[in-house]
């Protein structure tokens, strides 16, 4: 049994290692065809990386904010940034997303989706409804705070899209939440590169 589970662990670790390597391939690849475009993608890696920086000082430690392949996501759980079973703001969560959109502001050149969602108990059309309304009160929060609306979209998803068992409690606390994704605008960011090359200093 022991051999066999050595044998599985190898093939895995095998398996791991021709995806990285074929992975990495792909990418010198693309980079020998296209070196503007692999530049391109480096300027605005690093533009998320720098903003998901300063968005993980901004929170706190009040959302969970992830670097993703994309962008980034930012995690409200409601327990902390809603009155219960309302689209309320607390005093607390005012203070948050005051740093939150401070941080926004400064990186005008991303887009803003952001998502209300529910647990499965209660009615879906009213756990629906508030998931929407839960999203659009952060879009306003943000808009007040000197986030351009044209930089924002909001959905209401309910109880369509968990992210944990609706069984526990625990789960059901992970379910409720609002959920910001932030991705590069690439043509306008690209676009203010090129700008900021071609400004001369007097």
């Amino acid at each position: 049994m022991k051999i066999m589970r050595l044998i599985a662990s190898t093939v895995i670790i095998l398996s791991l290692l021709v995806a990285c390597n074929s992975s990495k391939k792909t990418t010198n690849n693309k980079s020998k065809k296209d070196p503007a475009a692999a530049e391109a993608a480096a300027k605005i890696g690093k533009m998320l990386d720098l903003l998901a920086t300063d968005l993980i000082g901004a929170s706190n430690q009040k959302a969970e904010i992830v670097r993703t392949a994309d962008g980034i996501n930012i995690t409200f759980q409601p327990d902390f940034y809603f009155e219960s079973s309302s689209e309320k703001l607390t005093v607390d969560a005012k203070g948050v997303l005051d740093d939150i959109s401070s941080v926004l502001s400064q990186y005008p050149y991303t887009e803003i989706f952001i998502e209300g969602h529910a647990d499965s108990s209660g009615n879906q059309l009213n756990n629906k409804k508030l998931s929407e309304l839960r999203a659009k009160t952060v879009a306003l929060y943000f808009k007040a705070h000197n986030v351009n609306a044209d930089r924002i979209a909001i959905a209401g998803y309910g109880a369509t899209r968990p992210v944990e068992s609706n069984s526990t409690p625990e789960g059901r606390r992970r379910n409720r939440r609002v959920v910001v994704k932030i991705n590069a605008n690439e043509k306008k960011f690209l676009a203010s590169q090129e700008a900021a090359k071609g400004t001369v200093v007097k």
